[in-house]
């Protein structure tokens, strides 16, 4: 215990970091993790020579899930110090992914062939059916936190999530920036107040812009609980369908626990409330969801989410004549190892399935896709 201690100590941690560094290379320290996930000395290693390198968000993800190992009191004031000196001089981040997604209805298209309105039968066209197609999926970001002053930071980012077909009327992307403040209250709450600017295209031509209210707000409860929540108010305005005009408000709630240093499980619960000029195309969704993530002794690493919504309009439908309800499904596993990556990127399996029911047959649909892809936190 007495070196654990040692090791733990914000004052000697990256020496101690950088002696192991010296010793052992950073491939051999992720092999000793991956060996043995349950273990808190081998993680503590690994995140003294991330630290030396500079990784500071690796390393904060190591020591966080250290933490839920049977440690001292001592032990874990000093590894609780540790994480608020990374968090202190946290002064940016990023991230980016991207995949190659095949998908049976990535347009989230019916599969029938023919629907009934008012008792009589409609033979739907092609492009208004369910179809096959392999997209590039890509989420990339980041943002710049300059302090100005205790415990407050400005914070300017920008993001973009894009979907890329081969056939055109299916791409989606989403440009959106951001500027604000973030910073902790004396109680160790993390907060951020921003404005954003968002753009939305689709199928190549523009479809929206939206302006933004978020807050967010989270907190650590006991030794391995992450409780944050959400709020946000998004004005939304469309090029060619005025109709869908008018804000958007939401509010969720998410629980992240350490169960132990391999295990971590999640929680969700979402309500949305969509405004519009037209009644059929406002209403109110509610969400949940939950997760899982396990390290096994090897370097496998398995995850499994799933979630269920259901959504009412509050108008029927000028077409088919009724109050639309849907309700949404899914389900998603991914898979990955920690001793394999291409460069600085960790490749990713993924296989989902998504259904949606609702009393409109025209809206009901299914998808399964397969994701292969790379991401990289950094």
């Amino acid at each position: 215990m007495l070196a654990l201690c040692l090791l733990l100590n914000p004052s000697s941690l990256a020496a101690q970091g950088a002696a192991v560094g010296g010793a052992q290379s950073l491939a051999e320290l992720d092999r000793a993790v991956s060996a043995n996930p349950t273990d808190p000395a081998a993680r503590l290693r690994l995140a003294g020579a991330l630290l030396q390198a500079g990784a500071q968000d690796r390393a904060r993800f190591h020591l966080m899930r250290a933490r839920a190992a049977p440690l001292t009191e001592t032990d874990r004031a000093h590894l609780d110090a540790l994480l608020a000196r990374i968090e202190g001089r946290r002064d940016r981040e990023g991230w980016l992914s991207f995949a190659i997604v095949p998908e049976t209805n990535p347009g989230q298209r019916t599969d029938a062939d023919t629907i009934w309105i008012g008792g009589l039968p409609f033979h739907l066209n092609t492009d208004a059916q369910a179809e096959r197609a392999t997209g590039l999926h890509v989420n990339a970001g980041g943002a710049l936190m300059p302090q100005v002053g205790p415990g407050l930071r400005l914070r300017f980012g920008a993001s973009a999530t894009a979907r890329l077909y081969s056939d055109r009327a299916l791409n989606d992307v989403t440009l959106r920036g951001e500027a604000g403040f973030q910073g902790q209250t004396m109680a160790g709450h993390d907060w951020q107040f921003t404005g954003s600017v968002a753009r939305r295209d689709l199928g190549g031509r523009r479809f929206g812009h939206g302006l933004g209210l978020h807050l967010r707000w989270s907190h650590t409860m006991g030794r391995t609980t992450l409780l944050r929540w959400r709020a946000e108010a998004v004005d939304w305005r469309f090029a060619n369908h005025p109709a869908l005009d008018g804000p958007r408000l939401s509010a969720s709630v998410e629980a992240r626990h350490v169960v132990r240093p391999d295990l971590l499980v999640s929680g969700t619960a979402a309500v949305t409330r969509v405004h519009a000029r037209a009644a059929h195309e406002a209403g109110s969704t509610l969400r949940v969801g939950l997760g899982a993530e396990r390290g096994f002794p090897g370097g496998l690493v398995l995850g499994v989410d799933a979630f269920a919504e259901r959504h009412r309009r509050d108008g029927s439908d000028p077409l088919l004549g009724i109050l639309r309800t849907d309700t949404t499904a899914g389900l998603g596993l991914r898979a990955m190892h920690r001793d394999f990556s291409l460069g600085s990127f960790s490749p990713v399996l993924e296989v989902s399935s998504t259904r949606q029911r609702s009393n409109s047959a025209l809206h009901s649909w299914r998808n399964t896709r397969v994701s292969m892809g790379l991401s990289r936190a950094f």
